[in-house]
């Protein structure tokens, strides 16, 4: 059999490891979600780092090619100023000496197609125009320091120049460049001129400058009319100048690379820190868990132990009944509630057992009684009959008494035998169907000349047949020991009335006496085995203290009840109510 104590430490065991492993797992689930929310804001707040460190980078690097290439434009805008006289001297000793080597703007200025008038004229001057020359040490160093840049220069009448550098290649001028780009509207792109070189470029679109000469001595004065607008057809102006300037990206790429490999560093960082983060919380949560659980066993022992402790005091107390004292010697205020109700039970059965030894003894001291008296007629008649001899009258006289003694016995021993069959449970019924006012009417039959010999008056009542289902000769033995009580304790010149009815599915009998009645204090006894209302009067084998006692135990095993109403000098009733029909049939 299963140790109390061991299975509530076993389940509480069991409840707390269930309990500690639900609210780890719930704590280690609700943090893993708040480090994995953590972990995504920080990839995002890095990248989001990362791309405005990339787009700085770039912006910087757009901006020093923009800033390179409005340089160059300027630059290349104030090599268009000089003297009107000067250049028209030189520009045809230009035409027959330059050549690749030589610095200059032009071969033939610029400004010759403004000071030239006439379509002829203009048109020489775009023959004639054959090579841009530029100086590339006027343009100051790269902001990025020492870097690879390429410098183009491309004039409207598809004349070009490039930096030294670009021997090799030339920067392609995007188609209809010069129709659809705006004036100074930078346009940044990325291009791969050569398989192992990969830059950035800026396009900007220029205008040539126009000018006017006040005297020889006087500086020129710039003028910039109409510069976003084409001139009207027919008017000779200075081409329009694309400035391309081209930067190698290998130094930005491998900054943005490094970039790119402290962002990756910086996420591996970050998860690193939050697989670490969760391992120590698993860690932490099992330490806590496994301390929790150790603490639950120790703690969890000493209060079952305590918990139970009532409950080994009441066992202690159940320890000490015994068939002499069956009392339970224990405070049951003290017990907690639980064990209340057990108790109580306890003392209750431990009551019965009590009264059930007693009804043992008394049973046995009743029994004893009982057989004694009759015994004692027997044995006493035997020997007056055995003292001296006897006529055979006389030896029949003895033999009737002798016989009549036996015949109580019997009738004893008998009731003796069915309430022990009730006791037992092995007494059964056997159903039929009976008439009950008909089984009345035959009881009354019998007992009337011994009511008659007491003066009594026997009536019964019934109104037509009371069918039932039930076994008749108990219900015989029932009726029988109604009538001779009510005869027996009646008082002389009384009555007894008979009554048998069906009500509602119930057949109610009732036997009404106008006898010496019950006291109150006896109608809760009058049902025990060898109680007599008057023990005064001599027991006889039919009065012997088992005829209520046996009624009870018929009037059960039918399923019915039996009541008792009574005032002392004035007679009683006995009201006897049966099941009739299916319900006793079920019952069997």
């Amino acid at each position: 059999m299963k140790s109390i104590r061991l299975s509530l430490v076993l389940y509480f065991l069991v409840l707390v490891a269930l309990s500690l492993g639900a609210v780890s797992a719930l704590a280690y689930w609700s943090t893993a979600r708040v480090v994995e929310a953590r972990e995504e804001t920080t990839r995002d707040l890095l990248r989001a780092q990362h791309k405005r460190r990339c787009d700085r980078e770039r912006h910087r690097l757009d901006s020093a090619l923009l800033f390179q290439a409005r340089t160059l434009a300027s630059l290349a805008n104030f090599q268009f100023q000089g003297n009107r006289v000067r250049y028209q001297m030189l520009a045809p000793i230009g035409m027959l000496t330059a050549g690749p080597g030589m610095d200059g703007f032009l071969m033939t200025p610029f400004w010759a197609a403004t000071s030239c008038r006439g379509p002829l004229a203009g048109r020489m001057v775009r023959l004639c125009g054959t090579e841009i020359q530029f100086n590339e040490g006027l343009l100051p160093p790269f902001p990025d320091g020492p870097v690879t840049e390429f410098l183009q220069i491309t004039s409207e009448w598809g004349h070009v120049w490039r930096s030294h550098n670009m021997d090799d290649f030339t920067l392609d001028v995007p188609p209809r460049a010069f129709e659809e780009m705006q004036l100074f509207d930078p346009k940044f792109d990325e291009l791969t001129p050569e398989p192992d070189i990969h830059v950035r470029r800026v396009t900007l679109k220029v205008p040539a400058s126009r000018f006017r000469f006040v005297g020889e001595k006087t500086k020129p004065v710039l003028e910039r009319p109409e510069f976003f607008l084409r001139p009207p057809s027919g008017e000779n102006v200075a081409p329009a100048l694309l400035i391309q300037i081209a930067y190698d990206t290998a130094r930005r790429d491998a900054t943005l690379a490094t970039y790119q490999e402290d962002l990756s560093k910086q996420i591996e960082d970050r998860q690193k820190e939050s697989q670490d983060t969760l391992a120590a919380l698993r860690n932490q949560l099992l330490a806590i868990g496994v301390a929790a659980f150790a603490a639950t066993v120790a703690g969890g022992i000493v209060l079952v132990r305590l918990g139970l402790a009532p409950l080994s005091r009441l066992s202690d107390a159940v320890s000490k009944v015994s068939a002499k004292d069956c009392r339970l010697q224990f405070d049951g205020s003290r017990l907690p509630v639980e064990l209340r109700p057990i108790a109580e039970g306890l003392e209750q059965a431990f009551a019965q057992l009590q009264r059930a030894f007693a009804r043992e003894k008394q049973a046995a001291a009743d029994i004893s009684h009982e057989l004694r008296t009759p015994l004692a007629a027997l044995l006493t008649t035997t020997e007056v009959a055995l003292r001296k001899p006897r006529s055979a009258e006389q030896y029949r006289e003895s033999l009737g008494d002798c016989h009549a003694q036996g015949k109580q016995m019997s009738q004893l021993v008998e009731r003796l035998l069915s309430l022990a069959r009730l006791d037992a449970g092995v007494d059964t019924l056997r159903y039929q169907e009976v008439d009950a006012a008909a089984l009345a009417e035959q009881c009354a039959a019998l007992v009337r000349p011994l009511a008659e010999a007491h003066d009594l008056t026997l009536r019964i009542e019934r109104n037509g047949p009371a069918c039932l289902s039930a076994d008749p000769d108990k219900l015989r033995e029932v009726l029988n020991n109604l009538l001779h009580n009510a005869i027996e304790y009646n008082q002389p010149r009384g009555s007894v009335a008979l009554k048998v009815e069906r009500v509602n599915g119930h057949l109610d009998i009732e036997v009404k006496d106008t006898g010496i009645g019950i006291a109150p204090e006896a109608r809760g006894h009058i049902f025990e085995r060898f109680y007599r209302v008057d023990p005064s009067r001599q027991a006889t084998g039919l009065h012997a203290g088992l005829g209520l006692a046996i009624v009870k135990g018929y009037v059960d095993l039918m399923g019915g009840s039996i009541s008792v109403e009574s005032v002392v000098g004035q007679g009683s009733t006995f009201r006897l109510s049966l099941p009739t029909g299916d319900f006793v049939k079920n019952k069997s």
